[in-house]
């Protein structure tokens, strides 16, 4: 058992690398949860080192303690608090003087601090030669370089850590950041008053120094105290003075002053050798960030992941195909024939099954995806896409959490706290959902792998293009309707470009390939069961053909043909035989009798063929009408004249109204619709053969991909998005939106492909 637990909170600006040293330290004992009365997320984990645990928080990155947005209030308040016992202040080594002045901050709130020079790599590179013990000193704290995408300097990290926390630290020490001297003075006046009154338990100078900067929080909690009129008084007083002495606001003046300490410190500790400096983010930016290649590049590297996606997943997705197969044939050899042997197969295995198989193609995305952002080009595609997003009022930024809905549109659509705007989050908020998300895959997978094979990775990648221009289109019909205005003006930074390491992939990876597991394992699986209870009951139903007459009367059919051929080979060979000299003795050795065997056996193929796909489609038609008279064929009859302008049959209604529980539950629907679970013969294709023989056409497919990409999303996106904007009617209105846009363009597809012949 660990001796003591210590608390630890890890804080920096965004994009210094601090959630991959996090990710180091604690591995997979994470949760991730909320900031209490916030929607800011709350990243936790834990650690242990020479038999002590570390209780580490990952703060959201923030560039200083001003509580201006939600993401530094929730900062500003836990640092204040009691309860960190040690504050790591990650910091891009390639960036110190930017990195520096939040580093200011928690030196003047008093906090045992340690500090990691993070991506010490990426500043080498730079020309950088950085003097961490001089930097140590200066700063009052312990100073440890460290790259994150390796691990290097994270187990020193750890032991500077430990003495920190137990107070045996040499370099860790209290230093006022230094001010001019009538700043200071004031400074002074101020922090006398709160020793006098007793006013507050934080470190005084620090809330002289906020309040100087006109800090609304800290002059609220000061004007509710008994005696708070009086410090607020001297506060005003001072402030004019040095207005009056600098000819600007108090807050620009100690900004400049905090600058001046670190660019003093940097002259003392760092050296820049302009020489060796080959600064290769400048350099492949000029091509990846071009006016006009970058936009072509940004599709070429979508296409290319999608391209992979497909080609590679779907090896694994076949041998996960033919194992479920085997399972649900094992079982069903086990169990006698009962409701429970159904539930089983068809409901359970049949429906969170037939989305197991595209687990290979989700995990293949989420690695693209990681390496993408690890690598620091997801920034480039948001600098990429500026130009673009201003066109609707947002600026590139917005286009982040845009991206992040790849993955899944929840947590996107919680990414837009980014922005400072409500307007600006509001607006990325309605058009997040038109991202294509990874539940959107499986059905972009199995409908494209079985209309279009040759083409499957272009269309899935067409739909994800699609994606993104409704959502570019809707937001610029947005900003000029219901959310009038421009973004406000932003700097967008680029980080430095990395190479990620595998340790970092995989775990990016697992962390939302783990989400998507456990939503099959809960959301589909209760969906699945629920579609088998209505695919299921009532038992007892009359259908109006005889399907064991005409099975009976297929097969015989068909042996009669093949009775009829065996007959005129035996015919022909005979005659074949007398044809030949009588000297011949081994005739089926000849070249002859092998060429009509052959011939035989290759229309004996054919017609053993055709004979199994007519079986297979007899047996489809079956389950069809079964099917059509259970509960769930009643529900798609109902909403059957709504989607058949768009080419949809009620199985298509059936599939649309589950998947808004979750998009994903698509595909489990079309595998009990179509009787996956069935032993129906060994030529069933599964889902894939269901929809061929379905009556779906390539032109309905395609129709039916576009109005999955943009009707309303999945109940979990709603829960986020009535969450994010606060109110039903941005909720309500994205619903409508959304289900509006989607039956109209698929119905323009379907309606335009009949009338041009597209797809027929």
């Amino acid at each position: 058992m660990p001796e003591t637990t210590y608390n630890i909170a890890f804080a920096g600006n965004p994009n210094c690398g601090k959630t991959t040293i996090f990710n180091i330290l604690t591995g997979a004992k994470q949760r991730v949860g909320n900031w209490p009365g916030v929607t800011v997320e709350k990243k936790s984990g834990h650690s242990t080192y020479s038999n002590n645990r570390f209780d580490v928080i990952d703060l959201p990155g923030t560039y200083s303690l001003s509580a201006f947005s939600a993401e530094e209030t929730v900062v500003r308040q836990y640092l204040e608090s009691d309860e960190p016992d040690v504050v790591v202040n990650i910091i891009d080594a390639s960036n110190l003087e930017r990195n520096l002045f939040f580093t200011t901050q928690l030196i003047e709130l008093g906090k045992p601090l340690v500090i990691a020079l993070n991506m010490m790599d990426m500043a080498e590179e730079k020309g950088l030669q950085i003097d961490a013990d001089t930097l140590a000193t200066l700063l009052g704290a312990p100073v440890v370089p460290v790259v994150g995408r390796t691990g290097e300097g994270v187990d020193l990290l750890k032991e500077k850590i430990l003495r920190v926390s137990t107070d045996i630290s040499l370099k860790a020490r209290s230093i006022d950041i230094s001010y001019p001297r009538d700043i200071e003075q004031e400074i002074d006046k101020i922090s006398e008053l709160f020793r006098d009154n007793d006013l507050t338990d934080k470190h005084s100078r620090w809330t002289s120094i906020k309040l100087l900067e006109a800090d609304k929080q800290t002059r609220d909690e000061v004007r509710y105290h008994q005696n708070g009129t009086d410090i607020l008084n001297q506060v005003k007083i001072s402030t004019e003075r040095i207005e009056g002495l600098f000819k600007d606001t108090g807050r620009a003046v100690i900004s400049h002053a905090r600058y001046g300490f670190i660019q003093g410190a940097l002259r003392e500790c760092v050296v820049e050798n302009l020489a060796e400096s080959a600064d290769q983010s400048r350099q492949i930016d000029r091509v990846l960030t071009n006016r006009w290649l970058g936009l072509p590049i940004f599709g070429l590297f979508m296409w290319l992941m999608f391209k992979i996606t497909y080609d590679v997943g779907s090896i694994p997705m076949d041998w996960i195909d033919a194992g479920l197969v085997m399972l649900m044939d094992f079982i069903s050899s086990l169990l006698p024939n009962s409701m429970f042997a159904s539930l089983l197969v068809d409901g359970v295995l049949g429906g969170v099954g037939a989305i197991a198989v595209f687990l290979p193609n989700i995990f293949i995305l989420f690695f693209i995806i990681a390496v993408l952002e690890d690598s620091g080009y997801m920034a480039r595609v948001a600098f990429i896409m500026d130009r673009i997003m201003h066109n609707i009022g947002l600026h590139g930024k917005a286009f982040i959490p845009m991206i992040m809905g790849f993955g899944c549109n929840v947590p996107a659509i919680m990414g837009t706290r980014i922005l400072e705007s409500r307007r600006d989050r509001i607006l990325t908020v309605l058009i997040n959902p038109f991202m294509s998300c990874s539940a959107r895959l499986p059905v972009y997978v199995l409908v494209a792998g079985a209309f279009f094979p040759e083409n499957a990775a272009t269309v899935i990648f067409s739909m994800y293009i699609l994606g993104i221009l409704a959502a570019i289109g809707s937001g610029k019909l947005f900003s000029r309707t219901i959310l009038k205005g421009m973004s406000k003006p932003f700097v967008l930074e680029l980080p430095p470009y990395q190479k990620p390491t595998l340790r970092s992939l995989v775990l990016h990876t697992w962390e939302r390939g783990y989400l998507f597991i456990q939503k099959m394992g809960t959301v589909i699986l209760v969906g699945s069961v629920i579609i088998w209870v209505l695919g299921y009951f009532p038992t007892e139903v009359e259908l109006d053909r005889d399907y064991v007459d005409e099975k009976s009367t297929l097969i015989r059919h068909f042996d009669e043909e093949l009775t009829d051929l065996e007959s005129k080979f035996k015919i022909s060979v005979d005659k074949d035989r007398l044809a030949y000299h009588s000297e011949m003795i081994e005739y089926e050795s000849s070249s002859s009798y092998l060429e009509l065997h052959e011939q035989y056996k290759l229309l004996q193929d054919e017609i053993s063929t055709e004979k199994n796909k007519q079986l297979y489609n007899l047996r489809q038609q079956e389950i069809g009408d079964i099917t059509e008279q259970k509960w769930i064929g009643r529900v798609g009859k109902i909403f059957e004249p709504i989607v058949r302008p768009l080419g949809f049959s009620w199985r298509e209604s059936v599939a649309l109204i589950t998947g808004f529980v979750a998009k994903e539950i698509v595909v489990s629907t079309y595998g009990v619709l179509f009787g996956v679970g069935e032993d129906v013969d060994e030529g069933s294709q599964g889902v894939i053969s269901g929809l061929r023989s379905s009556g779906m056409t390539p032109l309905v497919a395609l129709s039916f991909l576009v109005f999955t990409l943009l009707y309303t999303p999945c109940l979990a996106t709603v829960a986020a998005i009535k969450r994010e904007t606060g109110t039903w009617a941005y909720t309500i209105f994205s619903i409508a939106y959304s289900l509006g846009l989607a039956y109209t363009l698929a119905y323009a597809v379907n309606y335009f492909g009949r009338m041009f012949n597209w797809l027929s």
